[in-house]
């Protein structure tokens, strides 16, 4: 089965940018199951836990180093067929903190590792972004709906989004994968996500804070983004090149309101507590159509499914969601430095 699966997508080595991340930790563990020759290139500013057991038996070979630096870029994609570019400063409040810096990885690192890689015979890459890059909608929107950044977070992304575009020729495949809000259990744990806040908050303080209680998310489990990555890497060319997926499915498109009394299903005694959006202003409700129907992508797992699977985790005394290890807020902003 490995071997078919390689054949079929003539892309036998992957770098991994982030790879020791909360979504790279899970994909790099996939990729090697799946006998791919696996390269990460992650400053390990969360540590290397995530993927310590692939380093431990040699499983991948491991770059440690910054996406700026050009040098360590250069020896990253020696022999690669294929990247998927991970490596950011993910969400809105956190490249609020640190502005410069998340000027730096999210745009200037992908435009320098795009032209690194045209220059020296990378034939696919596949670009991270987000599909809160929509902003706000009335209606529900898909991959030709006009953008709308309401963040640098989105800014940045949208504007490395057209760079990875505007960069595909005969001979490099670019692809852009819009990611639904992530959730589930990862490695490199994270709580400070969507769902998982909703889930802290419910377990400590036995109440969810609820901003914007009618706005919708497309939420989608980590496990399944690492499946899309892979879907892409597999796909023909003509399937990715120049293309924009979002990643997610139709039936996983929910308001706060209903994600947080999904929870209290699960966690009984929490209370709902109903705000008015002062802080975050993104609604969109994004359809998946186009992923399903060119990529026969398909989810495994659904947002009872992982609410079920961290809840009892953290009943079992398996994770503990106050874990500062668990934010990346609480550590990045001590830790990224502007070049």
């Amino acid at each position: 089965m490995t071997c078919l699966l390689n054949q079929l997508s003539n892309l036998q080595s992957i770098l991994v940018t982030g790879g020791a991340g909360y979504i790279g930790s899970v994909l790099t563990r996939n990729l090697v199951k799946l006998g791919f020759k696996v390269r990460v290139l992650d400053s390990l500013i969360f540590g290397k836990k995530g993927i310590s057991d692939l380093i431990s038996n040699n499983s991948i070979e491991l770059v440690i180093d910054d996406i700026r630096n050009q040098k360590a870029v250069l020896e990253s994609i020696k022999d690669i067929d294929c990247i998927i570019h991970l490596a950011a400063i993910v969400g809105d409040p956190l490249c609020s903190k640190i502005p410069q810096a998340a000027r730096q990885i999210n745009y200037l690192g992908t435009k320098n590792l795009i032209d690194v890689c045209r220059s020296n015979g990378v034939r696919r890459f596949i670009f991270a972004s987000t599909c809160s890059n929509y902003g706000s909608s009335s209606t529900t929107v898909n991959e030709k709906t006009i953008v709308k950044p309401f963040s640098l977070y989105a800014e940045t992304k949208i504007a490395s989004e057209q760079y990875v575009l505007d960069s595909k020729n005969e001979n490099f495949e670019p692809c852009v994968l819009r990611f639904a809000t992530a959730f589930g259990i990862s490695p490199r744990m994270r709580f400070d996500l969507l769902l998982q806040e909703f889930i802290r908050d419910a377990v400590i303080d036995k109440k969810i804070s609820v901003y914007g209680p009618d706005y919708w998310r497309p939420l989608i489990h980590v496990d399944d983004i690492s499946n899309a990555c892979i879907s892409t890497i597999k796909s023909p060319k003509e399937s990715i090149s120049g293309e924009i997926y979002n990643v997610g499915d139709n039936n996983q498109n929910y308001t706060k309101l209903e994600l947080a009394k999904m929870i209290q299903k699960y966690i009984p005694e929490t209370k709902i507590v109903l705000q008015e959006s002062k802080k975050d202003l993104r609604n969109y409700k994004v359809s998946f159509d186009k992923i399903v129907s060119n990529l026969r992508f398909k989810i495994t797992k659904t947002v009872e499914d992982g609410i079920q699977e961290i809840v009892d985790k953290i009943q079992n005394n398996q994770l503990d969601p106050i874990d500062s290890d668990f934010s990346n807020l609480s550590k990045l902003t001590e830790n990224v430095k502007v070049y």
